[in-house]
């Protein structure tokens, strides 16, 4: 029975050679191989998968529609938002893009009604139709990418 494929090899097949010389050679994690590498990157690079289970795959263009989404640096819980962004996307592109914002001192009021004029800017700059925002993605506050942030002082 042949050798299971390893995963580890498979991507590191698709790097450049340089690049998978730092990942995996002395400065990374030590696994590089100068005389078995090459070889087995070639291998992975060039093998043929069996055409027996190969399913032929379509493409489909997605259907082209405006929608919202709503970006909120907070932590999970009942915890106080951070800050927040929105973008507007058409099909699978973001078109429009509101830098996100600290959310310091904002009732829920206040940040209800801002949501909303960024959606109803969104539908007058474009005009199009915007009734909510179709997802509400929580993104950790370590990631906000306002500056100057509080979570993240300057030098």
């Amino acid at each position: 029975m042949p050798k299971p494929l390893d995963p580890k090899c498979q991507l590191c097949a698709k790097l450049l050679t340089s690049k998978a010389k730092v990942l995996h050679g002395p400065e990374g994690d030590g696994c590089w191989n100068p005389k078995i590498c090459h070889n087995r990157r070639s291998f992975y690079r060039n093998r043929t998968k069996d055409d027996s289970r190969q399913i032929e795959a379509i493409t489909v263009e997605p259907p082209e529609t405006y929608f919202a989404v709503l970006y909120l640096y907070k932590d999970p819980g009942d915890k106080p938002l951070h800050a927040l962004g929105a973008e507007l996307w058409l099909g699978q592109k973001p078109i429009c893009r509101l830098e996100p914002i600290h959310c310091f001192g904002l009732t829920a009021g206040k940040i209800r009604a801002y949501t909303d004029k960024v959606l109803q800017a969104f539908a007058k700059e474009y005009n199009v139709t915007l009734y909510q925002y179709k997802e509400m993605f929580e993104i950790s506050p370590t990631h906000c990418p306002v500056r100057p942030c509080p979570l993240h002082p300057e030098p």
